[in-house]
């Protein structure tokens, strides 16, 4: 008879219908309990009262990535309902939107931003993201008004349309230059190279740049 004694603590075990086996301990992994700490590092008050509610409808039903990345309380459906104010935009777009700068852009100080994993390749630069409501109330800050950073927008296209249309323009004036030349001037040739044989050189004229094969008779 065996003398050996194995001690089990039967409340952490469970019938798996094949005799009973201990549970194993549930080890969660470190990217769920990161997001876990996340959600509960965001205070909670009990009290309704004291509880933050959604600056646009009172809800209680707050948006937790946007009360924690921007200290913007507000509520998913006023989200989708008043884009003009929460809607995100990313770095790009705040740029070509807004003409805003890098280093503008870079300051935490005016801009909160909610920086995230690429969404198209892992390897790439985090993506930035900002809300509206803060790059317009800069964007009036620096422009003076929002009608004003219209203006400067269009101005900015059409002074860039203007360049394009001035390099074209100069192009094609030297193309229809060129072409007039050829069809107007007098040929100066020059010979340049002879053949192998000697008995035929090459000119070209000094104008226009046509070649012609010219055969000496004797």
């Amino acid at each position: 008879m065996s003398s050996n004694y194995y001690e089990y603590n039967l409340a952490t075990m469970r019938d798996t219908k094949g005799g009973f086996l201990e549970e194993e301990p549930k080890h969660e992994s470190p990217q769920k309990k990161r997001r876990v700490i996340d959600i509960n590092d965001i205070p909670y008050n009990p009290d309704p009262e004291e509880c933050p509610l959604c600056v646009e409808c009172g809800s209680l039903d707050l948006v937790m990535i946007y009360l924690k990345m921007f200290k913007v309380y507000v509520c998913k459906a006023c989200v989708e309902a008043v884009p003009d104010k929460y809607s995100l935009l990313t770095k790009t777009e705040a740029k070509d939107d807004y003409l805003l700068t890098d280093s503008e852009l870079r300051d935490r100080a005016l801009f909160p931003v909610w920086e995230k994993p690429n969404p198209h390749k892992s390897t790439w630069n985090n993506m930035l993201l900002y809300m509206r409501m803060h790059l317009d109330k800069f964007a009036i800050e620096k422009w003076g008004s929002l009608e004003n950073l219209d203006k400067e927008f269009e101005r900015r296209v059409d002074e860039k349309q203007f360049c394009r249309r001035t390099r074209v323009e100069e192009w094609e004036k030297r193309r229809r230059e060129k072409l007039k030349l050829q069809a107007e001037h007098e040929h100066q040739f020059e010979s340049t190279a002879g053949t192998s044989d000697g008995e035929a050189t090459e000119q070209k004229c000094v104008v226009c740049g046509i070649a012609v094969e010219v055969e000496e008779l004797f």
